[in-house]
């Protein structure tokens, strides 16, 4: 039997011209699938609604294939009747691969924007579909599919040749990267409603692995595998999980019962030890961290639910600062305090309620200590900055009106040699 590529050449040898007129059929509706999926991305852009749930990049890639493999079908069924179509019959595998790479390539994308190996995966899958057409086209798919039948393995008790094999995982591979596009685009919905920030995790997460479980069991039914096997397998996991796993897992149980709970969400500012900052990310096994220096912290969700954290926003964001300074001995202290509130109070991100105070906490070695206290609302945005405003305007308030800053002063007094070793003799000759 003759390849498919032998039989367009021999279509195109024949005279009634026939597969000529197929060819500029192709390349005319390849021409019109392209316009309107312009079209339709131009009019996406101003906002058509049944549209609004496929992103722009998407249907751009994916469009004008799919337009193109809808229109070259319709012409094969339409031309049944007056020619073979063969033209028709080729050019359908094209497209249709076309599509076919476009739409796992924008879902990978997608999914793992920032990931190498997603776009190793997506070369790989567009080499392999390329080279299956190319077998397709030369007539060698049949052979190799029949000799990838002979090759059998054994998996349990059962037989599976390697043909069946390697389309179960192709169609494992598909369930799964459509669930978790699915999964993705009802997250983006979710997103858009009015609710809390940890309400939307949490459905996003049980969604996600809903529909990850289904698509593997969907697929593993429809590839032949008995699905009571994943008892024996659920028992395994079991144990792994009792014994090796069992930090992993606490870790996860935590991140739900931390979603649950709203204890901690995303936003809030913590101290965990000597590291504090904002809560950027509240994953399945861990939570980010960020402090205001920019460095970002992984810390597991387990540590959050086992160990004390110092949380600074959970009832009330307003937190407490406290600082000192020294002035002189001889300075007024009821014309000081004075100043020292109102440099306080100038700051913006000061509040007012509770008040700042100041207080003479202690009478140091080189001058009068004094504490001062004020509230701040938004720990968020750092402590340092806020401190270095204050205390220049307590040196500019000081320096108007003459009030000092001590510093250490220490008197050493000196005795040289001679003077020590005449005071000696002289000390001697007394008592004797």
């Amino acid at each position: 039997m003759s390849s498919p590529f032998q039989q367009l050449i021999s279509e195109f040898e024949r005279v009634d011209g026939r597969a000529w007129e197929q060819f500029g059929a192709v390349i005319l509706l390849a021409g019109v699938a392209l316009l309107c999926a312009a079209l339709i991305f131009h009019r996406r852009n101003r906002g058509l609604g049944f549209l609004s749930s496929i992103s722009h990049s998407m249907w751009l890639g994916i469009g004008f294939p799919a337009l193109a493999l809808t229109f070259v079908w319709l012409a094969s069924v339409a031309a049944k009747a007056w020619t073979s179509g063969m033209v028709f019959k080729l050019a359908l595998p094209i497209f249709g691969s076309l599509a076919a790479i476009r739409v796992v390539a924008r879902v990978l994308r997608n999914l793992f924007p920032k990931s190498g190996a997603a776009r190793t995966l997506i070369n790989l899958t567009s080499i392999l579909v390329w080279v299956g057409v190319v077998l397709h086209f030369v007539g060698a798919l049949p052979l190799l599919t029949s000799e990838l039948e002979q090759v059998i393995i054994p998996i349990g008790k059962a037989r599976v040749d390697l043909l069946a094999l390697l389309q179960g995982l192709v169609l494992v591979a598909v369930t799964l990267l459509g669930a978790l596009w699915l999964s993705a685009l009802i997250e983006t919905r979710i997103a858009a409603f009015d609710i809390a920030i940890n309400t939307r995790l949490l459905i996003s997460r049980l969604l996600r692995a809903f529909l990850l479980v289904l698509a593997l069991l969907l697929s593993l039914s429809a590839v032949g595998i008995d699905l009571t096997v994943l008892s024996v397998f659920g028992g395994a996991l079991g144990v792994g999980l009792g014994l090796g796993l069992q930090r992993i897992a606490a870790n996860y149980v935590s991140g739900f019962a931390m979603l649950v709970e709203g204890s901690f969400r995303v936003g809030d500012y913590v101290r965990l030890d000597a590291f504090e900052g904002i809560i950027t990310q509240i994953n399945s096994r861990y939570t980010v961290v960020r402090a205001t220096n920019g460095r970002e912290s992984v810390i597991p969700n387990e540590t959050f639910m086992t160990q004390r954290v110092e949380h600074s926003s959970l009832s009330d964001t307003k937190v407490s600062i406290v600082s000192t300074l020294l002035i002189d001995y001889g300075s007024d202290v009821s014309h000081v305090i004075p100043l020292v509130l109102d440099a306080i109070q100038k700051e913006a991100r000061v509040l007012n309620e509770p008040p700042p105070a100041v207080f003479v906490s202690n009478f140091a070695a080189d001058g009068i200590e004094l504490t001062m206290s004020f509230w701040i609302a938004d720990p968020q945005n750092g402590q340092l900055a806020l401190r270095s405003d204050i205390n220049r305007s307590i040196l500019s308030a000081f320096s108007a009106n003459g009030v000092g800053m001590p510093f250490p002063q220490r008197t050493v007094k000196v005795i040289s040699e001679s003077a020590s070793r005449g005071d000696t003799l002289e000390a001697v000759a007394k008592t004797t």
